[in-house]
């Protein structure tokens, strides 16, 4: 699939633009992979940090490919079967492109991060999506949903097979989170017992705090294989892993949005040995701090 040329004739009309701005500016960087016949991945088309300014204004027909569009700052409107939808500030999109839409800024200067990306699984996915309208939802500050935009964008960088397993991996837990919150957005919190969403707020407001299984056993008095167990099975992954992963990408944020040391960030987020704080966020993100820093401030 060539996206730039099935892109730019898609294009129901020239896009409205400001000088010194291209069609393509749209897709924000295209993604080159080997064509794999019958692969079960999702395949990523093209990714960015779109800074767009008044006008913008692009009018598709469509593209046999889906997008996620999360807005930073900002404001846009997607217009799809003469509705109009608000794509206000800290919103996440996930959309089906097999049919007629526009785009437009509604307040300029709009700051959005874009996937594009496809896959055999997709008609299931998007078979899931209500038919009456476009569902779009909030996401809190350093989301998991938002941190997994920005790894595939690192991801997206380096060449292989391993960054093509994860990118795809990625994409199919967006993809899951958000059909999930859409398709169940009244989930009774009565069926999570009471002590792993203390657990869950504790990590997701004091993550900085030491904790320990041992520790969390005599807090909530109760053993730490049952913690364990409840913890992943409530949101699929075990509970020091969530911290984990709520770490680094707090501190992936303070990366780009700060001049602070690698170590003072790694201290802010709970990790005070630098050298274990530098591998796991290698481990989680693909890269090491600075490496990420220069990939994401450049």
């Amino acid at each position: 699939m060539n996206i730039k040329t099935d892109f730019l004739n898609a294009l129901v009309s020239r896009p409205r633009l400001s000088p010194g701005q291209s069609p393509e500016d749209f897709l924000g960087c295209i993604v080159s992979f080997p064509k794999e016949d019958g692969s079960p991945l999702l395949h990523l088309l093209s990714f960015g940090n779109i800074k767009a300014s008044a006008p913008w204004s692009f009018d598709i027909s469509s593209l046999d490919c889906c997008l996620f569009l999360y807005t930073k700052s900002g404001c846009g409107k997607l217009t799809v079967n003469s509705q109009v939808y608000t794509l206000g500030e800290s919103s996440l999109l996930f959309f089906d492109c097999r049919q007629r839409f526009r785009f437009d800024i509604a307040v300029s200067p709009w700051e959005y991060q874009l996937l594009l990306f496809y896959g055999a699984s997709l008609p299931y996915y998007c078979s899931l999506l209500p038919r009456t309208q476009v569902p779009l939802i909030q996401l809190p500050p350093y989301s998991e949903l938002a941190a997994y935009m920005k790894n595939i964008a690192v991801r997206a960088q380096i060449p292989g097979a391993c960054s093509r397993l994860i990118i795809s991996d990625l994409l199919n837990r967006m993809v899951t989170e958000y059909l999930t919150g859409i398709l169940n957005p009244d989930a009774s919190l009565s069926q999570i017992p009471a002590h792993v969403r203390k657990m869950k707020e504790m990590f997701d407001e004091r993550f900085q705090n030491l904790y320990t299984l041992d520790g969390l056993e005599e807090h909530f008095g109760i053993s730490k294989y049952r913690l364990c167990r409840e913890f992943s099975h409530t949101y699929q992954t075990p509970p020091l892993q969530y911290l984990n992963r709520k770490r680094i990408d707090h501190a992936a944020c303070l990366l780009t949005s700060t001049n602070l040391l690698i170590h003072e960030i790694g201290s802010m987020v709970g990790i005070d040995n630098t050298n274990h704080f530098i591998n796991l966020f290698k481990k989680y993100r693909g890269v090491t701090p600075l490496e990420y820093r220069q990939r994401m401030t450049h």
